[in-house]
Formats: structure tokens, C-alpha cells, sequence
């Protein structure tokens, strides 16, 4: 067998590694990450975005995805029809056809008080579903509103007191309307 070389300097680097290695263990391996910053008597607990674990890996490169894309809604949707034109009878014609589509009607169809009104516009309410109220607005302008091109904006204040609480789309028909959609 052959004696191992203890040689000053090898000992003084066995040492030192020793030394060192027993210095990364006290202080960088502290309670689930306890991290010793000012000395001894400052101790900075990590923050749970600071923490990694295995399903946490991200690359700097990925970007949270967008979300989802809202989906226009018919079903439960409460709607109010109002008429901007002198045409008697057109409000309740469109309520009728909305509601067999699948709307729910907020109030009775009625009349703007301000009128004629020269173009349909759909207003939405807005607040916590403002965005989903947009969607579905636009959506009953396009597929619904036949022979116009119907404005969509937010619920003004000027309409807000003829409109229920819980209503979400208002429908003013405007001349244009009464033009594509003539009672009878």
C-alpha cells in the first residue's frame, strides 16, 4: 500500500476547502430558503414569488397568455327596445323578434323621448361586465339589426333613467330601421 502525500500546502488546501465548505452549509443552506443578509441578527424570509419550484419554470422569453376571447351571449341577455322613430309599433315588432331569439326583455318596449332619431344605436351597460355587455351588443347589431349598421356605445346617463337596473343591452331604432323594417 502507498502513503498518501501530506504535504504542507496540500493540508492547507484540505483545510481551506473543509473550512469553506462547513461555511456554505451554515449560512447558504438556511430553513427553505432563509437567507442570512445583514449578519446574525437580520434574517430576510424569501417572498413566495421568490421561491421556485419544479412547475415554476418559466423561460424569460414566455409571456402569460392572453385571455380568453370573450364569447357573444344571447341566452339570459336582458334587453330594452326603444323607438326613436314616429313608426307606431316598431319597438314592440323588434322586442318580439329579439325575445324569440333568445333575449330576455327588461321592460316593455317604449318610446325615446327625444326623437325621430336619424340611426339604431345599441348601448350597453357598463361596470363589471362592461366588456362582456360590448361583445354581446355588437354582436345583436350585426346578426340581429337587419338592413342597418347599428352604432354600439356605453349606456349614457340621459338613458339610464328609463332603463332597469338589471338591463343590459338598450336598442334605439332609428329611422334607418323603420327604412329596412316596416311594420305589418
Amino acid at each position: 500500500m502507498s502513503r498518501v502525500n501530506l504535504s504542507p500546502a496540500r493540508l492547507a488546501v484540505l483545510v481551506a476547502l473543509f473550512v469553506g465548505g462547513i461555511a456554505v452549509m451554515l449560512n447558504g443552506f438556511g430553513d427553505e430558503g432563509t437567507a442570512i443578509a445583514g449578519g446574525p441578527s437580520e434574517v430576510v424570509q424569501p417572498t413566495e414569488s421568490a421561491s421556485a419550484s419544479p412547475s415554476d419554470d418559466v423561460s424569460p422569453t414566455e409571456t402569460e397568455s392572453p385571455p380568453p376571447e370573450l364569447q357573444p351571449q344571447v341566452e339570459g341577455v336582458v334587453m330594452q327596445v326603444l323607438n326613436g322613430t314616429n313608426e307606431t309599433g316598431l319597438a314592440a315588432e323588434a322586442d318580439q323578434f329579439l325575445t324569440s331569439k333568445g333575449y330576455e326583455q327588461g321592460l316593455v318596449p317604449g318610446d325615446i323621448a327625444t326623437k325621430p332619431v336619424p340611426g339604431t344605436t345599441v348601448y350597453f351597460r357598463t361596470g363589471d361586465e362592461a366588456e362582456q355587455n360590448e361583445v354581446d351588443a355588437q354582436h345583436l347589431a350585426d346578426r340581429f339589426l337587419k338592413g342597418v349598421e347599428a352604432t354600439v356605445r356605453p349606456l349614457n346617463d340621459a338613458l339610464g333613467s328609463d332603463v332597469a337596473p338589471k338591463t343590459q343591452l338598450v336598442i334605439v331604432l332609428g329611422e334607418d330601421y323603420a327604412v329596412a323594417n316596416p311594420v305589418g
